[in-house]
């Protein structure tokens, strides 16, 4: 059994459904990596490509968690995180790419998406039930948190910590997977749901694209639209599953970096871009953003954007023009 497989079988039964469509076979899996469910799907002429096809994108998954997690001492971000202050840290090629992907859109957004907050999440117990941080203990942790206390070298891929900064992978890891998905698995038609991005790779069998719906922002069973994708990756921000609530106060998950604080917004914010990556990366900062400031960096960035907000008794869209297109059943 390869690891990727181990990997299933310990998380989640492993569902695996042949279905034929025209010349085309349809086969699904269903996992747990990275905190979340995935579930893949791929067509292929022949039962066992397809399952070769996925047992390939799920290798790509479970290799890239274990070098983004921060929850595994050995990973790649772990020995970042714990690297002395003023030694340069060298990344794989992998990881080079990724973090001038970072350190491009966190100057572009403003400082919106800003990975290097591990003292925030801390400090307000993101990851453990939440907690409401003293003034002194939020003032200590905006003091160690920021990219701007991480000087990165392109040429030599290197990161050199200015002080006890920490990465945390929350908004970009499962983007970057899956553009490694997409580099490693090329030829084959298929569709990943990773826990509330999708990304697709080719066009179904009979199809002109794939039809995928966003959720509800506060009721996550319930579809709100209904999209069209021929290429690239959406990416949703949403507060309605993961956001705390301690002492009686709602307690975002995503943080705002400008002020070490929760963010305001409680919609949800979907971006697509051909990079899974950087709609990763954008839905995350759009949310801190929120409609208002999102919606006009969104315009002038050319960034296809949907924000839905909840009305007194409907779900309110507002989206970019760039949007819109994935609106519509494109013509074969």
């Amino acid at each position: 059994m390869s690891g990727a497989a181990a990997l299933a079988a310990a998380f989640l039964a492993l569902s695996i459904v042949g279905a034929a469509t025209g010349s085309l076979e349809r086969v699904e899996r269903d996992v747990y990596l990275m905190g979340t469910r995935a579930r893949l799907q791929a067509y292929s002429p022949g039962r066992a490509e397809g399952l070769a096809a996925l047992d390939r994108a799920l290798g790509v998954l479970e290799a890239t968690e274990d070098e983004l997690s921060t929850w595994r001492d050995h990973s790649a971000i772990s020995s970042l995180n714990r690297q002395p202050v003023g030694d340069p840290w060298h990344a794989s090629t992998n990881l080079c790419a990724s973090f001038a992907e970072l350190f491009r859109w966190y100057h572009a957004s403003g400082g919106t998406f800003d990975p290097a907050i591990g003292a925030l999440t801390d400090a307000w117990g993101i990851h453990d039930g939440g907690r409401l941080p003293s003034s002194a203990v939020l003032h200590e942790a905006r003091r160690a948190s920021g990219m701007r206390l991480l000087h990165f070298d392109r040429a030599r891929c290197t990161l050199t910590r200015r002080a006890d900064v920490r990465i945390d992978v929350g908004a970009w890891g499962k983007g970057d997977a899956i553009d490694r998905v997409r580099r490693a698995v090329p030829d084959t038609p298929w569709l990943i749901d990773f826990g509330g991005q999708i990304a697709v790779n080719g066009l179904p069998p009979g199809e002109p694209a794939w039809a995928v719906s966003l959720a509800h922002p506060h009721m996550r069973e319930e579809e709100a639209l209904s999209l069209w994708l021929r290429s690239g990756s959406i990416s949703t921000s949403a507060g309605s599953e993961r956001d705390l609530m301690v002492r009686g106060r709602r307690i975002a998950h995503h943080l705002d970096p400008r002020t070490g604080r929760p963010a305001t917004f409680n919609g949800s914010v979907t971006v697509w871009h051909e990079s899974a990556l950087v709609a990763d990366t954008l839905s995350t900062a759009l949310y801190v953003m929120g409609p208002a400031d999102g919606l006009r960096w969104a315009t002038a960035q050319h960034i296809a954007v949907c924000y839905l907000v909840s009305g007194e008794s409907r779900v309110i869209r507002r989206a970019t023009a760039d949007f819109q297109a994935l609106l519509s059943r494109p013509s074969r």
